[in-house]
């Protein structure tokens, strides 16, 4: 009969090393994500400017308009 060194017998733990590694994989996962997001994220405050330069643009013709229209009699 063959003896099983009792070293050698999986316990179903993890070792360090292993915990390590999935650790700096989910690191490095995290930071990509992080750059793809700030992207999108630039994307949307540059949209939500154009936004806001254009709704102001059009809120002072608006009153312009306004002032003209109250130079007439009607």
């Amino acid at each position: 009969m063959r003896r099983t060194c009792k070293s050698r017998v999986s316990k179903g733990a993890f070792t360090l090393l292993e915990m390590v590694l999935v650790i700096a994989i989910i690191v490095i996962l995290a930071s990509a994500l992080m750059l793809g997001v700030s992207g999108y994220i630039n994307g949307a405050n540059n949209a939500r400017n154009q936004v806001d330069a254009s709704a102001n643009e059009l809120t002072q013709n608006v009153h312009a308009s306004e002032v003209v229209l109250a130079g007439y009699d009607f």
